[in-house]
């Protein structure tokens, strides 16, 4: 059967149908593919949709090393964190293009070096990060393809990033937070409208200052998962009267939780959330208007508008700081480093030391004064 033109659109990838509950793909020989089924979700179907055309379509480039990224990437981006897949999977999208005219016999160190510190000059943290995923994917030509016998990464070295100090003053944090609810100036008039977005991403924010968690966590958040889900995402649990985190940076690793109470002012936002569009069938507390959890992107778009619209669009803040804001002024309020470690599900007390004290200011007791001359 061949493909067939839509007579509307239904939002599906280009060649891709819906048919007897299943998602085909008709390849460019007319051949239908099946991705998966439709119960199973977009997800599921993106992620069959990109291994069927690996295997089809021609490898960019002349080399063969971009396939073997594909076959890597189709291998092991299951056991990846459903929170961290895309990125994993996008990183491996950028190697398969930078080297799409090399050949895996000819990688070494210094091809490496040149990707990893040329492609980010600069950015220390994803040098770090695209290092660590290139070592792993040539551990595995050596260990499991054998078509290396040394990884060329090892050798590779990188510059670890500074700690990072920033810590947003209050006024700065509410003049954001105010500047997500109205758009800019009209040049003409001076008036300022709604911005649709802003009422959802003011609960985001508020959500991630007042639990202190990750804004990976407060995205995922849902109101509340089945039995078999209550070890594997967070979640409101109303019995008992508090959020569960499980923390998605380490979930595979130390497996650290936190539960935290639901308080008036976390109940306060929880209820301005639930009453935001759309308000029917539910699950993710911070959500777009498919009820689908907000991307990373769509709140990095809406925390940098927001600092333009308020005239800090100069200053280093991102929302990655909220938590370190939360974790600070805690330790102002009184509470001591074993209970924000607790609260920053920290499995190194170290760790939590760290966040608090790049970002607190000592303040000198020494107290001087100017010489007095001495009588002859």
């Amino acid at each position: 059967m061949n493909a067939r033109r839509r007579a509307q659109p239904d939002g599906l990838p280009s060649r891709v149908y819906a048919k007897s509950g299943a998602y085909y793909w008709v390849r460019h020989d007319n051949k239908w593919i099946k991705l998966s089924r439709v119960d199973e979700g977009d997800r599921r179907m993106f992620e069959r949709l990109a291994e069927e055309k690996r295997k089809f379509e021609p490898s960019i480039g002349a080399g063969n090393l971009s396939k073997l990224v594909g076959e890597f990437v189709d291998l092991h981006k299951s056991a990846y964190a459903e929170t961290y897949r895309d990125e994993w999977v996008r990183r491996g999208d950028v190697v398969a293009s930078y080297f799409r005219d090399w050949n895996v016999e000819l990688m070494d160190a210094s091809a490496i070096e040149d990707f990893v510190t040329g492609e980010w000059p600069g950015k220390l943290s994803s040098q770090r990060a695209m290092k660590a995923w290139v070592s792993k994917f040539f551990n595995w030509l050596v260990v499991k393809k054998k078509l290396l016998k040394i990884n060329p990464a090892r050798e590779v070295k990188v510059k670890k990033p500074k700690v990072r100090t920033v810590y947003i003053p209050d006024a700065a944090f509410l003049a954001i937070r105010d500047a997500l609810m109205v758009s800019k100036p009209h040049p003409k008039t001076g008036k300022q409208s709604k911005v649709q977005t802003g009422p959802m991403m003011q609960c985001f924010i508020d959500l991630c200052y007042l639990t202190a968690q990750r804004s990976t966590e407060i995205r995922n958040l849902r109101w509340n998962v089945d039995e078999g889900e209550r070890f594997t995402s967070s979640y409101i649990d109303r019995e008992s009267g508090v959020i569960h985190f499980l923390p998605s940076k380490t979930e595979d690793s130390s497996g650290e939780m936190v539960d935290w109470p639901i308080t008036p002012e976390i109940e306060a936002v929880l209820d301005r959330a639930r009453k935001l569009d759309p308000a029917f069938g539910q699950t993710y507390v911070i959500r777009d208007k498919h009820g689908k959890p907000k991307t990373d992107q769509a709140c990095r778009d809406a925390w940098e508008g927001a600092m333009d619209r308020c005239g800090l669009d100069e200053a280093p803040y991102t929302i990655k700081d909220i938590r370190a804001k939360a974790l600070t002024d805690a330790k102002k309020a009184g509470y001591d480093i074993d209970a924000l470690q607790v609260a920053g599900a920290h499995t190194d007390r170290s760790t939590t030391e760290g966040y608090i004290k790049s970002r607190e200011v000592p303040v000198s007791t020494v107290r001087l004064a100017l010489p007095v001359k001495k009588s002859a």
